[in-house]
């Protein structure tokens, strides 16, 4: 066969999952530099037998002589792709024995995640190193996406088909932690670490938004929540000046349709940056700084958005995690969000209606046996971690 034919057909495949309805995403992206004869200081979740893995590349750039060895960026990208869920196990993958013991002059990357469309959940992780006795550089992106469909049945409620029904929430939780570290002036550097969490619900069969939907009806919840932390390395004007900052920067908005308009009405909305903490000015010293998100904290502050759709009705969900981290210079970027995003369709009201997921949740027992996995996983590795 010819090999275009090969690329062709493949290509199709994969455009056609990806707009497939149902859908559990994890895209996982990292660079880091070390020896162009040792192996690529990339770890995380990786399985490139797994039978989901819908493209994957691995590239090697040479970068020049460092000391007694050449040197090279490393990058790899991996998706994975499948109707229901990917890496159930929750596995985070090797962080591999290079954490902490990293050449001058090089870096690691992490990245891992999962998707569980069954269950309406995200989590991930991201992290670029780079070694505290010299400057490197490193990238880790991780992004995970979860797409499907719940219609509403009238169970044991006694309302027809076609009947609104108002008060419905959606449910939802995201929390995880940005962590950045540096070393201040007289080295000179970045680090940063970044986390979206986002979700959209589209009624009626079609579940299409398009230029005049949403203004009649199609957008039934629509939130996100952006924040970015980072360290950067300043020059003091005077002795005993400025060495470094903290920067934050966060955006958050949240709309649903039983406002005035009824199309997506925005009721919450802003955004906010600037340095953060208390001003540094020692000289040659790493330092850190954690910042944690939650969705029902400040700034979003919502852990349900109320909206209103028709018995019947089908309901288009997405759910996006996406997380970054990197490194230029001296310092270490992390976002951890492994168990941060679920949500789900609730009637406060208790009237007996009925939410049919388009996507099979896992059996009761096979969820523990994976939730007591990942849990001694997590614990282990927090362990060596704390070491």
């Amino acid at each position: 066969m010819d090999p275009r034919h090969v690329v062709a057909a493949v290509l199709v495949w994969v455009a056609t999952a990806a707009s497939a309805l149902d859908v559990a995403e994890v895209e996982l992206v990292g660079s880091s530099v070390s020896r162009s004869d040792g192996a690529p200081a990339l770890f995380g979740y990786d399985p490139v037998g797994a039978p989901d893995l819908v493209f994957s590349d691995d590239t090697e750039d040479p970068i020049g002589p460092h000391e007694d060895h050449e040197d090279a960026l490393f990058g790899r990208e991996r998706r994975y792709q499948d109707g229901e869920r990917v890496n159930a196990g929750r596995s985070r993958g090797g962080s591999g024995t290079a954490r902490g013991e990293i050449e001058a002059g090089h870096s690691i990357a992490v990245t891992s995640g999962w998707a569980d469309a069954g269950r309406d959940e995200l989590g991930g992780f991201a992290e670029a190193h780079a070694g505290t006795l010299g400057a490197s550089t490193g990238g880790a992106s991780s992004s995970m996406k979860i797409e499907k469909r719940i219609t509403i049945l009238p169970g044991s409620s006694g309302l027809a088909p076609g009947a609104l029904v108002t008060g419905l929430r959606w449910e939802f939780d995201g929390h995880g932690s940005l962590d950045v570290t540096g070393r201040t002036h007289p080295y000179v550097g970045t680090s940063s670490a970044g986390c979206g969490l986002s979700v959209t619900i589209l009624r009626g069969p079609t579940g299409t938004c398009g230029a005049d939907d949403c203004r009649t009806g199609a957008l039934a919840v629509a939130a996100d929540l952006l924040t970015g932390l980072s360290f950067q390395t300043a020059n003091p004007d005077t002795a005993g000046g400025r060495t470094a900052r903290f920067m934050r920067n966060r955006s958050w908005s949240a709309s649903n349709n039983t406002g005035v308009y009824k199309g997506g009405g925005v009721f919450k909305s802003g955004s906010d940056g600037g340095e953060i903490g208390a001003l540094i000015t020692s000289e040659d010293t790493l330092v850190s700084r954690v910042e944690g998100v939650d969705t029902g904290a400040d700034p979003l502050g919502l852990d349900a958005i109320e909206f209103e759709a028709n018995v019947g009705e089908t309901l288009r969900v997405e759910m996006d995690l996406d997380l970054g981290g990197g490194v230029d210079g001296s310092g270490s970027g992390q976002a951890d969000f492994f168990d941060s995003f679920d949500g789900r369709v609730v009637d406060p009201l208790g009237r007996g209606l009925v939410f049919e997921s388009s996507v099979a949740v896992p059996e009761p027992s096979a969820f523990a046996l994976a939730a007591a996995a990942a849990g001694m996983l997590r614990a282990r590795w927090r362990s060596r971690r704390a070491k």
